[in-house]
């Protein structure tokens, strides 16, 4: 089983030189739509070619290898038309390289597929978009699976579409199905999540595939009893999803020629041994390995109609093989369709209109160029998820600012601080290890595995685990930056929409210097008291540090620290100010204070400030709170309003 979530411009490409069935279902997304795809008549010569690649006598890469290699390469590795070797003129026209969308993905398969997962495992790159693969054989290991994974996750099928499931399918559940390979795709979608640490990838780029089947293929007792009916009167299916946490998840269904005894013919091919027209298990398995290939690929590249047609055309080379785009279920990317507008000005108007509260925008890899041609590749900010949709990691730093415009001092003070949190980060690691060790404790690494749970503290097997585990830890990924700006305001009109798009797309011009792993959010909580509440409920579900309470840590400049702490905003009470503190800190809230050159000091000269003096004034359990970064770990020599003089821009609000 396969699912996958690809754009409905992507599935436009299945219309092409197809003849089209519809029907309507107010359950899905797009109606049904059934592709034949007619084999090309053809020499005998050429019908074992187009039969199995094991039957190739050459070393020239199968087509499987091919799609294998073009997945994970891109465009200028083309699918060349095995069955028409010897015809120059049938290969497609050569392709440069376009762009390819990052890909990180787990693959869930049930029955026939299984050789896609392991074409890719066999192609040199294949860790830059496989995380993990899993054949689910046994239907106890396919319940299993999607317990662990799917309950209690994000949920992309609505109530209605599993009502109708159900109704579809009656009293037992069918394990080739749409309902399976949708539970399959959107199962291994939380697990591609779960072994991603960038927000980044878990919003824009994981990916769950799925494919339920179930393969019949001709066997010897088949071809030897006409009259027995055997696996020659049914017909092979199987079942591809594609799920993404933006797009939800498209469900493609493949019917396979099915030919009755009676019906069968025999062909010789190049090595004059007869074989049947109906494709045997084996051939039946690559056929549904390359189809999930071949949609993987689409997805990545966004082919053209005709390149797209010609791929699969290639794969379903039988008169009877049937294709059909099953359902859709919309994913939590605002209902967002191919022709929605998803401008960071969209994002700000539903912060403004009151239908979102925290809206996440992301900068977003180009697919397509008009030269289709070699190129780097490029960004454009776009709006991507909304409040509770958003998939917050635990331990984040937020950046406020307005943000007119970024600039560099920016993108310094933000790398500063992720500096600055990983080193807090190992020294709580290193007190945390050292107190485990001193009371024989186990419990870090139980609960990071559950079947670790029934090895005793003393268990050799716990060392030989902590050692793999700290290994992997050394390749953690860094902190998470979000840099957020509040569209609304205290005691002024709200932003324009057309503004808060304009700060955001300077936010692409500052690659390569960005994060690791970067975002914008927009919010409505203009006020420091209002972000806190607002993140602590978006935050609640993403947990804390594995060694501390922190959940979110603000970096701020000395000026906005110094107000922060100022009686002067809590009634004049120093009580008050210390008591908003505390309750800042038992919500996860941490703060990381860039320093700047004082502007004037009575002796004419500049000095380097930070906040020292003010934060020792505080009680000790307070003063934990804050991270002072010092002059050589970061210092504002820049200042957004000089810049904004440069560019002579002025800042427009909604009127």
């Amino acid at each position: 089983m396969i699912a996958f979530s690809i754009r409905s411009s992507s599935s436009s490409s299945l219309l092409a030189a197809a003849r089209f069935h519809s029907k309507k279902n107010k359950n899905i997304v797009d109606s049904t739509r059934t592709l034949y795809y007619s084999a090309r008549p053809c020499s005998k010569k050429t019908f074992s070619a187009m039969s199995s690649s094991s039957l190739s006598d050459d070393n020239s890469p199968s087509l499987t290898q091919q799609l294998a290699s073009r997945l994970i390469s891109g465009s200028n590795n083309n699918i060349s038309n095995s069955r028409n070797n010897n015809n120059p003129s049938s290969s497609p026209p050569s392709r440069r390289r376009r762009p390819q969308r990052p890909i990180k993905t787990c693959i869930a398969i049930a029955g026939g597929g299984s050789a896609a997962s392991s074409a890719i495992a066999s192609t040199p790159g294949a860790s830059s978009i496989l995380l993990e693969s899993i054949v689910t054989y046994d239907r106890r290991s396919f319940a299993e699976f999607v317990t662990n994974y799917y309950s209690g996750a994000i949920t992309i099928m609505s109530n209605d579409d599993c009502d109708s499931a159900r109704n579809n399918h009656h009293d037992n559940f069918r394990f080739c199905s749409t309902q399976a390979a949708t539970l399959l795709s959107q199962s291994a979608l939380i697990r591609s999540m779960q072994l991603s640490p960038r927000f980044q990838d878990k919003v824009l780029y994981c990916v769950g595939v799925g494919c339920a089947s179930a393969l019949v293929g001709n066997t010897d007792d088949d071809n030897n009893n006409n009259s027995s009916g055997g696996s020659g009167s049914r017909m092979s299916r199987a079942y591809i999803a594609i799920s993404t946490l933006r797009m939800g998840t498209s469900v493609w269904e493949v019917k396979l020629e099915k030919n009755s005894s009676e019906e069968r013919i025999s062909v010789i091919d190049n090595n004059n041994n007869s074989s049947s027209s109906k494709r045997s298990r084996a051939e039946e398995e690559m056929v549904v390995s390359n189809l999930v290939l071949a949609l993987m690929i689409q997805h990545r590249e966004e082919m053209e109609e005709d390149e797209y047609d010609s791929m699969i055309k290639q794969i379903l080379d039988k008169d009877g093989d049937e294709l059909l785009t099953a359902q859709s279920y919309k994913g939590n990317g605002s209902n967002r369709s191919n022709t929605q507008d998803c401008s960071p000005s969209t994002g700000a108007r539903q912060i403004i209109q009151g239908n979102a509260n925290i809206v996440s925008i992301l900068p977003v890899q180009h697919t397509k160029n008009n030269n289709d041609s070699l190129s780097q590749p490029s960004f454009h900010m776009e709006t991507t998820l909304v409040d509770k949709q958003i998939p917050f990691p635990n331990d984040v730093i937020i950046v406020p600012g307005s943000y007119n415009p970024p600039h560099h001092g920016h993108v310094g003070l933000a790398n500063a601080a992720v500096a600055a949190l990983r080193r807090i980060r190992q020294a709580e690691e290193k007190v945390y290890n050292e107190a485990s060790l001193l009371s024989s404790s186990s419990n870090r690494l139980r609960s990071r595995y559950s079947s670790l749970e029934s090895f005793s503290s003393t268990s050799s097997s716990l060392s030989v685990l902590k050692n793999l585990w700290d290994t992997v830890d050394k390749h953690d990924y860094d902190p998470t930056v979000l840099f957020e700006m509040s569209v609304t305001n205290a005691d002024k009109p709200s932003l324009d929409p057309a503004e808060v798009e304009r700060r955001i797309n300077f936010f692409p011009t500052l690659l390569p210097d960005m994060p690791n792993d970067w975002g914008v959010i927009l919010t409505n909580a203009p006020l420091f008291s209002q972000k806190t509440c607002l993140l602590e409920e978006v935050l609640r579900e993403s947990g804390s540090s594995p060694y501390s309470s922190r959940k979110m840590t603000f970096v701020l400049g000395t000026d906005t620290m110094v107000r922060i702490i100022n009686p002067k905003y809590y009634d004049n009470s120093i009580e008050n100010m210390i008591d908003a503190l505390v309750k800042m800190k038992e919500k996860g809230v941490h703060f990381i204070v860039g320093g700047r050159l004082e502007q004037q000091t009575e002796s004419g000269s500049k000095k380097f400030v930070n906040g020292e003096e003010e934060v020792k004034s505080l009680p000790v359990h307070v003063q934990e709170m804050f991270t002072l970064l010092t002059e050589e770990e970061f210092r504002l020599d820049i200042s957004s309003t000089e810049i904004r003089k440069q560019m002579g821009t002025k800042p427009r609000v909604n009127k």
